[in-house]
């Protein structure tokens, strides 16, 4: 079985990697890295990756001849995962439609849930009845989402947050750790909301809020 990551960030190399080897621990695995990034620029010397079972290679993109059958892997679960998208389809036309999504054996994620492209679901990340997930989405460890809840593209969720039943979560919205969003409520895209915060109404687009409760501080990039 094989497969493609593209993009270098090692340390969401390395989770990929782990949570394929749980989601298949009884195939061959065989997974082509593609760098986008020298390797001097990298951070491989910091964040090394290595999993027993999994044969890995890196290839620089400008060497790599794709093979039209193989599933994408985003190869990165942090805020580059938009320019890394735009990128390979920049230089090869990959589209959503190209990647696969990981979702470890512990997550609890129901049929009814909606999952987008290219999705990533750590370990112990539960998802409720009715949820929708949209393409690139990244649940990060011990993180709860609330039924009938739909999360944008690119939207990343930090460990053990919880966002309750009924919310709409814009495009690219970060949630930093141990945050809880309480019900029926939306967050506009490109929002940040700090760790720890409680989130008891609605956050308009392209702010960074946090607290208890979560209030604007700021737009995003000021």
């Amino acid at each position: 079985m094989k497969f493609y990551i593209l993009g270098q960030s090692n340390y969401a190399v390395s989770i990929l990697l782990d949570c394929l080897r749980e989601q298949f621990p009884d195939a061959a695995l065989q997974v082509d890295i593609i760098a986008n990034v020298p390797r001097e620029q990298n951070d491989s010397r910091v964040w090394p990756y290595a999993t027993p079972g999994v044969e890995t290679r890196e290839i620089w993109w400008a060497d790599w001849q794709p093979e039209p059958d193989i599933p994408c892997l985003l190869g990165s679960i942090g805020r580059s995962g938009q320019a890394i998208v735009q990128f390979f389809l920049e230089k090869f036309d990959i589209g959503p439609e190209r990647y696969a999504s990981t979702v470890h054996p512990t997550a609890v994620v129901p049929s009814t849930v909606a999952l987008g492209r290219g999705v990533h679901i750590s370990p112990g990340v539960v998802v409720a009845p009715y949820a929708g997930l949209g393409d690139f989405v990244v649940l990060n460890r011990s993180c709860s989402i609330g039924h009938h809840t739909a999360l944008g593209d690119f939207v990343r969720i930090n460990p053990g947050v919880t966002v309750s039943g009924v919310c709409r979560i814009g495009r690219g919205v970060a949630i930093g750790s141990g945050a809880t969003v309480l019900d029926q409520l939306s967050i506009g895209e490109n929002s940040v909301i700090g760790a720890g915060s409680v989130v008891t109404k609605n956050i308009p687009a392209g702010v960074v809020a946090y607290g208890v409760p979560a209030k604007v501080v700021r737009e995003v990039g000021s």
